[in-house]
């Protein structure tokens, strides 16, 4: 495959944020672009892109259905921590390090726990252990 072609196929992957990032936009009346840059920071801060790509094994129907549905929890969270960070009238990178540091011990907390499960290798039930955890930091 061509370089240039690979490049541009390459970059479709950030399309699949497109939508929860016009969401976030509409709701919280950002502009698109801020809050396509807090949006991918929360995801890179929070190790949520390597919750999206992880490859988990399901054993039947019901994995399967706990598996979709920490996935979505996941997306969930992503939208409320974007919006979050937003509300303090920051975005970007630096907007989500200082929202992170008004919850310092809560937020690394977190990180700690997601890449400990991250390196270890994914299964179901760490893999929805992950989506709570993020979905509580939502709530405070």
């Amino acid at each position: 495959m061509p370089v240039e072609l690979a490049g541009r196929l390459a970059d479709l992957r950030a399309l699949i944020a497109a939508p929860d990032i016009v969401l976030v936009a509409d709701r919280s009346r950002n502009a698109v672009n801020r809050v396509a840059a807090t949006y991918f920071a929360v995801a890179a801060f929070f190790g949520i892109q390597r919750l999206a790509g992880a490859e988990i094994p399901v054993a039947d129907y019901f994995d399967r259905l706990a598996l979709d549905r920490a996935r979505d929890v996941i997306g969930d969270a992503a939208r409320k921590l974007t919006a979050a960070v937003l509300a303090d009238g920051a975005w970007g990178p630096g907007a989500v390090d200082a929202w992170a540091g008004k919850r310092k011990a809560e937020v690394e907390r977190v990180r700690l726990a997601i890449g400990e499960m991250a390196s270890s290798g994914f299964t179901v039930s760490k893999f929805t252990v992950a989506a709570s955890i993020l979905e509580d930091l939502t709530r405070h």
